[in-house]
């Protein structure tokens, strides 16, 4: 599956066709599913091609318009000819899709995770692309896309690169963006809708993170957390909360972000960011996360989120001793 003409013979060779990504979508998740879904319609108009995906974020919801999304399975697992899995590392965060992957007769996996070890039965892993959105855009083939293809896949490098600005952006991702660009849709509206606009309350629970925040490890590390009754006081709900980690790692002096939040009692959620020397990814790794080497995130069950910061700090602070 290295060029065009595989993928679309894997796409034709199959009737119907399940697309799904990882649990709660980011942006080159939702990117890449809707995007590859409305190039198998391009490519196949006759297949049946279901979507499994949980909510896409309120920001770029409407990238998933006029798109059958499946919610959870409360009937007899159907089989498809393939499954497509998108910007997942392995098959656990596949969510409510899971046994729609396991009893598909064939599957595909496309992905830049370096955790990624192929777990389909055809595999395409670039751990040095920005984005899998970018990864499709390059094995697409020209005399299938359009416009609604091309916005979704820059929406999904965009968000994936932190508007071109992370290490994993290449002259290769700026040229594969240009290249959607020539099919004409809005980039700087989509830009600014998709990712530095917010409403109000989120602004609000962005403040009440950054006045939560701490530094720790001799500055080098900006801790926060956010719990269910914040967020409900601010009208905001887990999916609202993008960007914030951001927001905090670009604090003066400080090397690395933590953000966790409440996701429901007795489990937080923490979101990892890194500017220069520390691999996120291996300190999201030591307690069974995921992601990559600037942005990662992992998930913990417990009713104590200092026990959680003293956890992720430990493994941190290793790093640091060894700069």
């Amino acid at each position: 599956m290295a060029d065009q003409l595989q993928l679309d013979q894997l796409i034709m060779q199959a009737g119907t066709i399940a697309v799904s990504g990882h649990e709660h979508p980011d942006g080159d998740c939702a990117g890449s599913v809707t995007g590859l879904y409305h190039y198998i319609k391009n490519v196949c108009p006759q297949s049946r091609v279901d979507v499994y995906l949980e909510k896409i974020p309120d920001a770029y919801g409407f990238i998933g318009d006029g798109i059958p999304i499946r919610g959870l399975i409360d009937e007899d697992v159907p089989v498809y000819d393939l499954f497509i899995s998108l910007d997942c590392g392995e098959p656990a965060r596949l969510g409510f899709s899971r046994p729609v992957f396991e009893r598909a007769k064939k599957t595909a996996c496309i992905d830049h995770h370096i955790s990624n070890t192929g777990f389909a039965d055809v595999n395409l892993i670039n751990p040095d692309a920005s984005s899998t959105s970018e990864m499709l855009a390059g094995v697409m083939s020209g005399k299938y896309m359009d416009a609604q293809i091309a916005r979704s896949l820059f929406l999904g490098i965009v968000h994936d690169t932190g508007v071109f600005q992370y290490p994993s952006t290449s002259p290769d991702t700026h040229r594969i963006a240009a290249d959607l660009l020539e099919y004409g849709f809005d980039a700087s509206d989509l830009i600014t809708v998709t990712y530095y606009e917010k409403t109000l309350n989120q602004q609000r629970i962005c403040a009440r993170a950054i006045e939560n925040a701490r530094l720790m490890l001799d500055g080098k590390v900006i801790v926060s957390t956010i719990t269910q009754e914040e967020m409900a006081a601010c009208h905001v709900l887990p999916e609202h909360l993008d960007g914030i980690v951001a927001q905090m790692r670009d604090t003066a002096g400080v090397e690395c972000a933590v953000f966790l939040y409440e996701r429901k009692k007795g489990q937080w959620k923490v979101s990892l960011r890194a500017r220069r020397y520390t691999d996120m990814r291996l300190v999201a790794q030591a307690f069974g996360g995921g992601g990559h080497r600037k942005a990662a995130g992992v998930t913990f069950d417990t009713d104590d989120p200092e026990y959680v910061i003293d956890q992720i700090t430990a493994q941190i602070r290793l790093q640091l001793e060894e700069q």
